[in-house]
């Protein structure tokens, strides 16, 4: 029987916010949504949509496609904190007219008690549970993926989002990489977002980009054994980023390096190529 994965967010804390500035947040998350919903539309199997209360969910046909989408969403609402949760399994209750919240299965079953895991781990915040022995594997490199990303800064996480806007990784073409411009639009929004940017030391630049001006140049993924991972350090980054925001090259290395950015990169891959072997 075909396998499905589920993925279930919590926003944390939320409420925690102003009333302005939760309205604020909670604008920009639906078009967070509704761009990411776009750009993996060949992987969506439904929507991710909002559920009840601060919780979204939606189903995918990979659970590649599930973690990378978690993934550049956590990226794109930082510092807004959320837990996961990853479900593979059946797709038992299948009604096609109906978004997610209307489906029912195993894999559904699964995400909510992963999810539900995340309050009770030692600082896990995305877990994922397919009932496979290596379950437990491939949660280490979600823990360790994700931890070197909550520790960046406002700043550095601006500029691991960069790394990612002009150097995607995906994952069986999972991630359309023609909407990178639509992308982009959202992290003008959150540089310039007094909220989304309050912890930061130093003012990102706002960027100004279209789906013409961007070169993308997509990493992707192959389940190749490889003795070690390079493939998320790519030359020119620093170069690259530095003709977008007027910013020495130099200054970048430093904070590429500060941010473990590739580091990140290469372990997100690791997770991918692991996640990927445990579906075949």
């Amino acid at each position: 029987m075909r396998r499905f994965t589920a993925l279930i967010m919590d926003l944390r804390a939320s409420r925690k916010y102003s009333l302005k500035n939760r309205n604020e947040i909670q604008t920009y998350i639906y078009k967070v949504i509704e761009t990411l919903n776009e750009a993996f539309a060949k992987a969506l199997e439904k929507n991710v949509s909002f559920s009840a209360g601060d919780e979204l969910q939606g189903l995918f046909s990979s659970t590649g496609a599930a973690y990378l989408y978690y993934r550049l969403f956590s990226m794109l609402i930082a510092p807004v904190k959320i837990r996961a949760g990853l479900g593979v399994g059946e797709w038992d209750v299948v009604i096609r007219d109906a978004g997610t919240t209307a489906q029912d299965g195993s894999a559904y079953h699964k995400a909510r008690a992963a999810i539900k895991a995340t309050k009770d781990s030692l600082g896990y915040s995305v877990l994922l549970e397919s009932g496979a022995e290596n379950d437990e594997i491939a949660n280490s490199l979600l823990y360790a993926t994700t931890l070197l990303i909550n520790k960046q800064s406002s700043y550095q996480n601006h500029i691991m989002l960069l790394s990612e806007l002009l150097y995607p990784i995906t994952i069986d073409n999972a991630l359309d990489i023609n909407k990178m411009g639509e992308i982009a639009e959202l992290i003008n929004l959150r540089s310039v977002s007094d909220v989304l940017n309050h912890n930061s030391n130093k003012s990102p630049k706002k960027i100004f980009l279209n789906g013409e001006m961007i070169k993308v140049r997509p990493t992707s993924v192959s389940i190749y054994n490889d003795t070690f991972i390079t493939d998320g350090k790519v030359r020119g980054l620093p170069l690259h980023l530095s003709e977008i925001m007027g910013i020495s090259r130099q200054s970048l290395d430093k904070t590429i390096a500060a941010a473990n950015i590739y580091e990140a990169r290469n372990l997100a891959i690791a997770t991918l190529k692991y996640i990927k072997r445990m579906e075949d």
